[in-house]
């Protein structure tokens, strides 16, 4: 990834989280769009690598798409909000006790680990990461680490979408949006992502938009992804149990690219060469 294109990555998301700029959102979006390779000259692609499993052959089988609650990651940091605990403990103090000088007392006997380790905060942040849902995308096929990582050392597959159609299902669709990952030096650091005591109290446009930046921002040493986030407004209730996630209506892909060490004589593989002659899908 180029130098350029973390800036326009950082630009799409300044505009439209930070900013409420819609207009400069969409131009930074179509501008990392238009620098997107046309597969065959035919169509742009986003791809996605992932494991051959029973639960992606159903996905594909109903033109749906797996999307997860942050909060089943594997990495613990992802679409985790930040938080200026140095406010949020001003104003505590304030509202409590307020005879007390807030910056002192923070300063001399607020543990911020103490807020971090405290039960029912672990559980705040649990239900802000779910409060939508994601599936993620990269701009390229031929990532080694990622079909390691994904798509299960090279046994699975990497599912290739026409952007173009992308958009189209994403605008169609209530509650969905994509967006380009941002990548930043210190993601603990980021001001525009930092929750303050109104955020914790009272979600609203602001802190809504806050939050969905925090889902789109991640550390620098993730820039090998180029990730697109597919971001679903379906908040996790007690009736989802312990899903991880759901399957979303969805387009399906024109293309899919099988791994170097897929087992062709597996049962799922089988049944997904069924699917795709069914599908119309082409596979490589």
């Amino acid at each position: 990834m180029t130098n350029k294109e973390l800036e326009i990555r950082n630009k799409a998301n300044f505009e439209g989280y930070v900013n409420n700029n819609r207009t400069a959102c969409i131009d930074a979006v179509m501008e990392l769009y238009n620098r997107i390779p046309d597969v065959g000259g035919v169509f742009k692609s986003l791809f996605r690598y992932r494991s051959l499993n029973s639960d992606e052959l159903n996905s594909l089988e109903n033109e749906t798409i797996f999307m997860r609650w942050p909060s089943s990651y594997k990495d613990d940091g992802d679409c985790t909000p930040v938080f200026d605990f140095e406010e949020i403990s001003k104003y505590i103090i304030k509202e409590k006790y307020p005879l007390l000088n807030a910056e002192k007392t923070v300063k001399e006997r607020i543990n911020i680990n103490d807020i971090k380790e405290n039960p029912k905060f672990m559980e705040k942040i649990k239900d802000l990461r779910d409060m939508w849902m994601i599936a993620c995308f990269t701009e390229r096929h031929d990532n080694e680490r990622m079909w390691r990582e994904y798509a299960n050392n090279e046994t699975g597959i990497c599912l290739v979408y026409s952007f173009y159609e992308v958009l189209n299902m994403v605008k169609a669709t209530d509650g969905m949006s994509i967006m380009p990952v941002r990548y930043v030096n210190d993601r603990e650091k980021c001001g525009d992502i930092a929750l303050n005591h109104k955020d914790l109290l009272d979600i609203d446009d602001n802190s809504d938009a806050k939050y969905r930046l925090t889902c789109t921002t991640k550390g620098m040493s993730y820039k090998f992804e180029e990730e697109w986030r597919l971001i679903y407004e379906r908040e996790k209730e007690d009736a989802d149990g312990d899903a991880k996630g759901d399957c979303i209506p969805f387009v399906n892909p024109k293309l899919i690219i099988c791994g170097k060490s897929i087992d062709k004589e597996s049962v799922e593989y089988q049944k997904l060469l069924d699917i795709v002659e069914k599908k119309g899908i082409k596979m490589v």
